[in-house]
């Protein structure tokens, strides 16, 4: 579902730019917790539970043999980024890097998802779009979507802060100034990125309702979730697009401006979390 193509696609980079604790103790239980975030949206059936048990298992199998390393190597690649003095586009290619990894493990699920969602009824989907309802209601919440320009800026500065102090460590009175005089020289981009989160939840929305009213082959899902998988990063619309990578481009700006304040010990501090995440991701990938 779309839920689970979304978990499954930001798993690894929230644990990788957002920071997670106790990382082998949630990888270690992820299938479970996928299943269980799935129930909240759709009340699984004993069936579809069942279903949801077995193939999770085998794709945590799968996840671990074979994507693990390639975690290692995009963190050593943020290692690099931070002992250096990066560039946009350096923090782009990074960027890019975890969407690849996200799209990989989209599409390893494609087939098992086609399979869950031609089980799923209409008061299920109907399930989905309140769950979406109220998640959307508690995201503009958070990021202050009715509080203007102004409201916007101070909840992306509180996040951003929260974020950069856990990578970097405190930062002090002088430096949050100077991130927010970086926010404040760009266009702000919540109200954007709040549609295209609409937008992905309607197109799938729709993909639900089509396979549940339709019943097409296994194989016509399989290419319907090839389509909103590909369509999912960015909107198709040339003018939307362009704002994207626009949008994109800034966000990479800012990173590369916290990076250039930071001093060498805040620096050491964010190299010393990152070694501490390939440790986790190479005895992961050891273990059976």
């Amino acid at each position: 579902m779309h839920y689970c193509i979304r978990l499954l696609s930001i798993l690894f980079a929230a644990v990788l730019l957002n920071g997670c604790s106790a990382v082998r103790f949630s990888y270690n239980n992820a299938d479970s917790l996928i299943r269980w975030w799935i129930d909240q949206y759709a009340d699984l059936s004993p069936e579809q539970d069942e279903l949801a048990r077995e193939r999770l298992a085998r794709f945590h199998a799968w996840h671990r043999k074979t994507q693990l390393t390639d975690y290692v190597d995009l963190t050593r690649q943020a290692q690099k980024l931070i002992a250096g003095q990066p560039t946009v586009a350096d923090t782009l290619a990074l960027l890019d890097g975890v969407i690849r990894g996200g799209m990989t493990l989209a599409d390893q699920a494609r087939p098992d998802i086609a399979d869950f969602l031609l089980t799923v009824t209409p008061e299920q989907i109907e399930s989905v779009a309140g769950r979406f309802k109220r998640k959307n209601a508690d995201y503009a919440k958070e990021v202050q979507l009715a509080g203007g320009e102004s409201g916007q800026r101070k909840a992306q500065l509180r996040r951003v802060l929260e974020r950069t102090e856990y990578w970097f460590g405190d930062f002090s009175d002088e430096q949050n100034m100077a991130v927010r005089k970086i926010i404040d020289g760009q266009p702000i981009a919540t109200r954007f990125w709040y549609d295209e989160r609409l937008r992905r939840q309607r197109e799938w929305l729709d993909l639900m309702r089509l396979v549940q009213r339709e019943r097409p082959p296994r194989d016509r899902v399989i290419q319907l979730l090839h389509e909103y998988a590909a369509r999912y990063d960015l909107p198709g619309d040339p003018a939307r697009l362009l704002q994207a990578r626009t949008l994109r481009r800034h966000s990479a700006a800012l990173f590369v401006g916290i990076h250039a304040i930071a001093t060498p010990a805040q620096r050491a501090h964010a190299l010393h979390k990152l070694g501490d995440l390939i440790s986790d991701f190479t005895a992961l990938s050891r273990e059976e």
